[in-house]
């Protein structure tokens, strides 16, 4: 197992996202966690959530990778939430349709169909532009 320098445990731990880094360990927060998962739901690759989330991923080998998406994952569909760090008693409650309102549901439909027609009106410009590099 690879150990930290000291330098990669100082830029670990002054990230946000980082409860606790050691030599050998990384302790994400459960905001983190949230953050990874729903993110990786919508299809990005963990190197790519990771760098986003401020993490230099080359200090993290593959396994180290495919295994924190192995133990988010695990995590998220306990439905018992997601742990900070290793204390495996206090949980962040995952939202559940129960927790939403009609009125945020209302909101979230005119959020989507407002999206949509920015997507659409994206579309024609691109559209629009390319056809003016042909010509």
């Amino acid at each position: 197992m690879k150990e930290y320098t000291k330098k990669e445990l100082k830029e670990l731990n002054d990230n946000p996202y980082t409860l606790k880094a050691t030599k050998n360990k990384i302790s994400h927060t459960a905001e983190f966690k949230r953050v990874f998962w729903t993110k990786y739901q919508a299809g990005e690759t963990p190197r790519k959530i990771l760098t986003d989330l401020g993490y230099d991923v080359n200090m993290f080998g593959q396994k180290r990778i495919d295994s924190l998406v192995q133990r988010i994952k695990k995590q998220a569909l306990s439905g018992k939430g997601f742990t900070e760090g290793s204390n495996r008693t206090k949980r962040v409650k995952i939202v559940s349709n129960e927790d939403f309102t009609p009125e945020s549901f209302t909101q979230m439909q005119h959020e989507v169909l407002y999206l949509k027609q920015e997507v659409e009106f994206l579309k024609k410009i691109t559209k629009e532009a390319n056809a003016k590099r042909r010509q």
